[in-house]
């Protein structure tokens, strides 16, 4: 840290502020801190920094008192309604109830003592935290697990049967999937009842105006109702279009009610203390926006060696275990698949043969994993010479960027085709292709040759999976997201820590994007 004529630096006080040309309002704001600042001897930005950081911290209190009181009201009401349920069985069938007393003989789990202990086990696995972890299923299986055996543990001390355990275990399941939906649940309610407002998030980079331009168009910022940059404030020095110099971030901060800082220029360490710290102070979220990352498909990634954490740069890739998992998921449901769209395909087959001339089916060379040629099998949606037409096209295709290729109402379409296309019937041959290894059921789309070669180095780290029949790009609506690299993110991330999950999810997601024929041209 620097003394306290350096730190002046960042956190001020600046004599070409008082110089600007404000509003009424801003000037009257602009007084008032003078007059403030002087009854206390200190900068008028020490002001500002402590009536925002008391706001934040009142702010941050508010907000965790009460996701604590709403999560922790949802999980007694859940404890509350299984019990419920298991008198209300109890009372309906004396056979059924016969049996859960041979589970759970009466005493074994006495209501007070039990919702006690799982609330202690859910707090212990941090179940009432901020971040992810409230909804993480395997913390709420851990805590209603721990919770239960608190009250077990006399009993199995005293010798429990088989079927004793056999109830244990089916408590644990019960209790740990109803609090599971309970979660959801409240997840849902809240999001209807507080739904997100555009522009919560308003932002400033320390950057170039060309760094804050392109952060403008990248998909974090693509949604207003997310996040929206009003400006930047250049690392070093002035710009006479920026929002100010760094020397008045704690003036910016205040006077354009901005809470959420990018930091997308290497700053000197100690400025960027200096810059964290006021972040910090002022409630503000500090978001490393680096143009270092990514690079040729390197992604940063926070590991832990120790209890020092560390920024790993990794290209997102699958492991052996992962492709094994991946190929046996896709030939298990692309057989079934492919059998169940045998009358579809039979039916498709017929109507084209019976309209059109050439062909029924339609191969084309394209990329696939590791760089590998391979041929796309599609049902014939064009005319014959289809290929030959494609280069008079190449103006009217409704990407900018030659990497892509696709046009609205195309010529060279035919009225069969048309129908195969907006319903995704075109592209049920490609299971053939899932079941010899070319492809995967979902994956990054595989593109031409030709496209290829206008690639850049971070673009190739879709290749690193086989290609797939559908993916993240078609599900969130094919044709509407029309920009090259907002494609290569939505692969990256799909490649980013990839589970067997997130291709069920997928899958399930293309069924209402065909249906609704979204984004399809």
């Amino acid at each position: 840290m620097g003394t306290d004529g350096e730190r002046s630096r960042v956190t001020g006080p600046n004599p070409r502020v008082e110089k600007r040309r404000l509003t009424p309002g801003e000037r009257g704001r602009v007084v008032a801190d003078l007059k403030i600042a002087r009854e206390l001897r200190e900068g008028p930005p020490k002001v500002i920094i402590q009536r925002r950081a008391r706001a934040a911290r009142h702010a941050r209190a508010g907000a965790a008192a009460m996701r604590v009181g709403v999560l922790l009201f949802a999980d007694l009401l859940v404890l509350v309604a299984d019990y419920s349920a298991v008198d209300l069985v109890r009372s309906s069938s004396p056979t059924f109830s016969n049996f859960l007393l041979e589970l759970f003989p009466r005493g074994t789990l006495p209501r007070v003592e039990v919702l006690v202990a799982v609330i202690f086990g859910l707090t212990l696995f941090r179940n009432y935290g901020p971040g992810p972890f409230r909804q993480n299923g395997s913390r709420l299986f851990s805590g209603a697990a721990l919770g239960l055996s608190l009250v077990f543990w006399s009993r199995i001390w005293q010798g429990i049967s088989p079927l004793g355990a056999v109830g244990f275990l089916l408590a644990i399941l019960a209790l740990g999937l109803t609090l599971r939906a309970g979660r959801v649940l409240v997840q849902l309610v809240v999001a209807a009842v507080r739904p997100p407002l555009p522009g919560t998030a308003r932002a400033v980079v320390i950057g170039s105006a060309i760094r804050a331009a392109q952060l403008r168009k990248s998909p974090l910022v693509v949604n207003p109702t997310r996040l929206s940059i009003l400006g930047f404030i250049p690392a070093k020095g002035d710009d006479p279009s920026s929002m100010g110099p760094l020397d008045d971030l704690v003036w910016i901060l205040d006077r354009y009610s901005i809470n959420t800082v990018m930091i997308a220029e290497q700053l000197d360490e100690d400025v960027l203390i200096d810059v964290l710290k006021i972040c910090d102070d002022t409630g503000c979220t500090a978001i490393a926006a680096s143009p270092l990352c990514p690079v040729g498909g390197f992604i940063p990634r926070v590991s832990m060696l120790g209890h020092q954490p560390y920024v790993e740069l990794y290209r997102p890739s699958l492991r052996a275990p992962q492709l094994a998992v991946k190929r046996i998921f896709d030939v298990v449901f692309g057989s079934v698949l492919l059998v169940l769209s045998l009358p579809i395909l039979a039916i498709a087959a017929l109507a084209i043969a019976l309209t059109t001339r050439g062909p029924v089916f339609f191969s084309q060379d394209r990329i696939g994993y590791g760089g590998r040629r391979f041929r796309m099998y599609k049902l014939r949606t064009m005319v014959e010479d289809a290929e030959e037409k494609r280069a008079q096209l190449r103006s009217s295709s409704v990407y900018s960027d030659d990497r892509v290729f696709k046009v609205r109402d195309d010529p060279r379409v035919t009225a069969v085709g048309r129908i195969l296309r907006r319903t995704s019937i075109d592209e049920l041959p490609q299971l053939w292709n899932v079941l010899r290894g070319d492809m995967s059921l979902v994956g990054p789309r595989p593109p031409l040759p030709n496209e290829v070669d206008l690639y850049e180095e971070r673009h190739f780290a879709r290749f690193d999976m086989k290609p797939g029949i559908t993916g993240p790009w078609q599900v969130a609506g094919r044709n509407n997201v029309t920009r090259f690299d907002e494609i290569v993110v939505l692969d990256t991330a799909y490649l980013t820590d990839w589970t067997i999950w997130k291709d069920l999810v997928l899958l399930m997601k293309t069924v209402p994007a065909v249906l609704t024929m979204r984004g399809a041209v």
